[in-house]
């Protein structure tokens, strides 16, 4: 065979095999189209099951607006109701007080001259309290300055919320406007200009009661006011306070810090504020509520008070007060004496002369407290000083011959007596 024929057979041999190649590629192209179209069916119908399920919920959210939209509208009704059922309320409680100022000036009118439609209160049930049978009660708004003075304000807004409990159909709006109408001074000028500002910043009015209360408690109670409470409360003690008053400055503090706490608690509170005296002699006591544990400092004091008094009587009487010998003068003497001087003045004169200048030096220089009223001199039994300091230090001598010498009652180089260790 000759290289020609070689050369035909190989192409040959070649082409065969290139179109058994084509052949699995046409077949492996067939397959692939396969699965795409049956992943493209798969997702369409995926796709298709979504899409259903957007529209129901679409169709959900535009029932449920509906259903808002009809909420709204029947919100909108109720609230037209109620302004209006209010409006009518404010217009027979006006009425109502109209027809009790008429009641009230026509009282004490002749027949003749009282007001058409006139009747006693309570005797057609229209200036009567339908509730309890009382009638209206007539009272005034109190007034605010707007203080520095927290319990200023908090004692106004208790009084407010007293007046608004006798007139719960009150509106908002009206409790407003007879709250601010008593305002005056800083108070009156600062709601004023709290209201306009509110007004050009685009804030939303002062509606209720509750927010303006919130509006004055945010200007006129300090932020630290609960914590001041608080410190006074814990620092409380009775020192110079009665047992009374004591009790009542910490209930006071406890009511205002609204502090709540157990009765014990309460009760070793007050116990540990008492003084130590008083402590010593209720700490004997069985108690098992307030009531009695006040009730057992009370006695307490009572008994120390009374106490205080007996030995103040006994120490009262065994208290020595020298007295003034009477004024006269010597006798003159008969015979001269070299080494004696004769008075100028009567020897009592100089004596008590001596005595009130030496008690009016020493007068300012002792402090009169309780330690020196007890403190007694051993040498004319006074009160008040030590025998040191004792104003009658100086002595009068009258010798055999009428003449009169001058002399320390003590040896000034002896000892001080141990007046501080006795006290």
């Amino acid at each position: 065979m000759s290289a020609s024929d070689h050369k035909l057979v190989n192409q040959e041999n070649k082409s065969a095999a290139d179109i058994i190649t084509w052949r699995e590629y046409e077949a492996l192209r067939n397959e692939m189209r396969r699965e795409f179209r049956a992943q493209d069916d798969v997702l369409n119908g995926k796709v298709e099951e979504i899409s259903q399920k957007l529209d129901a919920t679409h169709v959900t959210v535009t029932t449920m607006q509906d259903q808002m939209t009809d909420v709204q509208r029947s919100l909108a009704d109720l609230r037209l109701a109620v302004e209006n059922l209010t409006a009518q309320q404010q217009q027979e409680d006006d009425k109502d007080h109209e027809l009790q100022d008429d009641a009230h000036n026509a009282r004490g009118a002749p027949r003749g001259n009282r007001p058409r439609g006139w009747a006693p209160l309570g005797r057609n049930g229209r200036g009567q309290d339908e509730e309890d049978g009382l009638g209206k009660p007539k009272f005034s708004i109190p007034k605010f300055e707007g203080g520095a003075d927290v319990e200023e304000y908090l004692t106004w807004e208790l009084k407010i919320e007293k007046l608004w409990s006798l007139h719960p159909h009150y509106t908002e709006d009206r409790k407003i406007k007879l709250a601010s109408s008593e305002f005056d001074g800083y108070a009156l000028r600062w709601w004023d200009a709290f209201v306009r500002n509110r007004d050009e910043d685009g804030e939303q009015p002062i509606r209720t009661w509750r927010a303006m209360k919130e509006a004055m408690t945010s200007r006129f109670v300090p932020t630290n006011y609960l914590r001041n409470i608080y410190d006074k409360l814990t620092l409380l003690r009775q020192g110079v306070k009665t047992v009374d008053e004591y009790y009542m400055e910490m209930e006071m503090l406890m009511q205002r810090g609204r502090v709540r706490e157990s009765l014990e608690m309460t009760m070793q509170r007050f116990l540990n504020g008492l003084k130590y005296d008083i402590k010593g002699i209720v700490r004997h006591y069985s108690y098992t509520n307030m009531n009695q544990l006040l009730h057992h400092a009370r006695e307490a004091e009572s008994q120390l008070a009374d106490e205080a008094k007996i030995k103040g009587r006994a120490t009262g009487a065994g208290r020595f007060t020298p007295r003034a010998a009477p004024s006269s003068a010597p006798a003159p003497s008969t015979r001269s004496a070299p080494y004696s001087t004769p008075p100028s003045k009567p020897v009592s004169n100089v004596s008590n002369t001596k005595k009130s200048e030496s008690a009016a030096s020493t007068s300012g220089s002792n402090v009169s407290t309780a330690r020196n009223r007890d403190m007694i001199c051993h040498t004319c039994g006074g009160k008040g000083h030590f025998k040191r300091d004792c104003p009658n230090r100086k002595v009068m001598i009258i010798n055999e011959d009428n003449e009169y010498e001058t002399g320390d009652d003590v040896d000034p180089n002896a000892p001080e007596d141990d007046d501080y260790d006795r006290w």
